[in-house]
């Protein structure tokens, strides 16, 4: 792999602030087994910040990886196992929900990895022809 520190770089980071998202939004896992829509608002605030946050990290890793890659599965697979083992085995207020919960932070994270591929792989092509025409205008001069 020729990238390996950039993808240990990103792993180690990906996997504190995924620890760090776990732990503030902890105290509102409560809210996730009221069956009105406080619960459902519960469960779309939890999928939505673990979406935008995969899709955020997948594309910036992507725009500047060197060659095509799958590694931004292994990255969101690091967005997704802290946080699903701590809703499994510490948190007690997903008590009864952990099922709903682990399936959204999955979905998102598989939503945000999809697309933020996508996304990265435009911005890495508008990144490389802007790095074209740098060069052109350096060697020009």
């Amino acid at each position: 792999m020729q990238d390996s520190s950039r993808v240990f770089s990103y792993m180690t980071w990906v996997i504190m602030i995924s620890l760090g998202i776990i732990l503030t939004t902890n105290p509102f896992l409560g809210y996730v087994n009221d069956p009105s829509y406080i619960g459902l608002g519960a469960l779309l605030g939890f999928g939505f910040i673990y979406l935008n946050f995969t899709y955020l990290i997948i594309k910036r890793f992507i725009k500047k990886v060197p060659a095509p890659t799958n590694m931004h599965y292994g990255l969101a697979v690091a967005i997704f196992l802290p946080a699903a083992l701590w809703i499994l085995t510490i948190s007690e207020q997903a008590s009864g929900a952990e099922l709903i919960l682990i399936v959204i932070l999955a979905f998102s994270c598989g939503l945000g990895a999809f697309y933020g591929n996508r996304s990265g792989i435009k911005a890495r092509y508008e990144y490389i022809q802007m790095l074209k025409e740098k060069q052109a205008e350096s060697e020009s001069e």
